[in-house]
């Protein structure tokens, strides 16, 4: 019975750990989307990429970017973009055709300024957006996080349910006097007892 009982319990843990961590999981994969040149803008040549940390986190941040172009006129045209840090260190770039397939960069980028360029003629549009992770930098700490939150909550709300039973034995005692406690009422004892005791004298 206490085997089952201590089974019981380590499963109920796994489970509400896995439940906890999957849910940071998919917390932290939530995606952030900037559009960086549309067809609903004018195009843009050169873009400043600022990047910040969320609550001042210093990882990288893994990123996506995507580009694609749209031939209006000459589908031949010179096409290209190019990502570089503030300091002119290239990070990414592709060249090639307006007909050519989206091109893509994933990797990730650390916190601070960049700048995209877009080279291409008037006749084509670009579309390009960078998708970014910003909780990406506290994956690993958020697992502990949750799960360290998790033991905590337990024993908290485990301490706290002790505390109040003990209240409530402690109050219901002290609900009597002390003075009439252990005092059994008259009204227990046994009526046919009383009744003799009380009968009225005979008359000769």
């Amino acid at each position: 019975m206490v085997q089952s009982s201590l089974l019981r319990g380590v499963v109920l843990w796994a489970v509400a750990i896995a439940v906890v961590n999957v849910a940071w999981a998919l917390v932290v994969d939530g995606e952030a989307v900037r559009e960086l040149n549309d067809a609903d803008h004018p195009f843009q040549e050169n873009v400043p990429i600022p990047i910040e940390g969320l609550l001042g986190a210093k990882g990288s941040l893994p990123a996506v970017f995507e580009a694609d172009f749209e031939h209006m006129v000459d589908p031949s045209a010179d096409v290209g973009w190019a990502i570089t840090s503030a300091d002119g260190t290239r990070i990414a770039g592709w060249n090639g055709t307006a007909q050519d397939q989206a091109s893509s960069w994933e990797g990730s980028l650390a916190p601070g300024e960049y700048v995209l360029t877009c080279s291409g003629p008037d006749e084509v549009v670009a579309y390009m957006t960078l998708t970014l992770e910003p909780l990406g930098p506290m994956r690993l700490e958020g697992h502990l996080l949750a799960t360290l939150g998790l033991v905590v909550l337990a024993f908290a709300d485990r301490g706290i349910r002790m505390w109040l039973d003990a209240r409530g034995v402690s109050d219901s005692s002290e609900a009597v006097p002390i003075g009439f406690r252990g005092v059994r009422p008259l009204i227990d004892e046994d009526p046919v007892g009383m009744e003799g005791q009380w009968s009225p004298p005979m008359r000769g």
